[in-house]
């Protein structure tokens, strides 16, 4: 299996936007044993890069070791409710699977838009275009109609994905194409 890992970007969910800010949420806590490839990072949430961050730890547990304190880190109020946010974003979880805890410190806090490369479409319209306009993969075509169809990038991961954790692979089809696109193009 290839390894997983945080690069340069870390995508949440805007509800936890107020927590990060605030530094009521310090961590996150994702699937798997993930490798930090980079001390610094930005974080995403709600459609904008909220902030750029430093990575202060990062630890490796087994779901049944997490603890209240784990929960707290993340921003949440006990491991019940950590547990549950795990199921939500990865499925079905076991006691014995491994998570990565990043502990991180907010550098500077922004307000900039996460995909300027979209020229203010949202991701289902470019979709659209890129469906009508590129001799695209299959599994591209696949993606960007399940895309088209729900109008939100998390929805179609959940429905291609089983999870909403590879949205990334979704924002990775619509960027390769819309720089391919000119002014003219987004005008029809």
């Amino acid at each position: 299996m290839p390894q997983k890992y945080i690069g340069r970007h870390l995508m949440v969910k805007s509800k936890f936007i107020n927590a990060i800010l605030s530094g009521k949420k310090r961590a996150t806590i994702r699937s798997g044993r993930l490798k930090v490839k980079s001390k610094e990072f930005y974080i995403h949430a709600g459609g904008k890069i909220i902030a750029k961050a430093s990575v202060k730890k990062v630890v490796y547990k087994k779901i049944a070791n997490l603890a209240d304190k784990d929960a707290i880190l993340d921003g949440l109020g006990s491991k019940e409710e950590l547990l549950k946010e795990l199921k939500t974003l990865y499925g079905e979880i076991r006691d014995t699977d491994d998570v990565t805890i990043i502990e991180f410190e907010i550098l500077e806090k922004l307000n900039e838009p996460e995909d300027s490369y979209m020229k203010n479409l949202r991701p289902h319209e470019l979709a659209k275009i890129i469906l009508k306009r590129f001799d695209i993969s299959e599994e591209e075509r696949k993606i960007l109609e399940v895309l088209v169809k729900t109008k939100s990038i998390r929805k179609t991961a959940r429905r291609i994905f089983g999870n909403i954790a590879n949205r990334w692979k979704i924002r990775k089809i619509l960027k390769k194409y819309a720089s391919l696109i000119n002014n003219s193009i987004i005008g029809e």
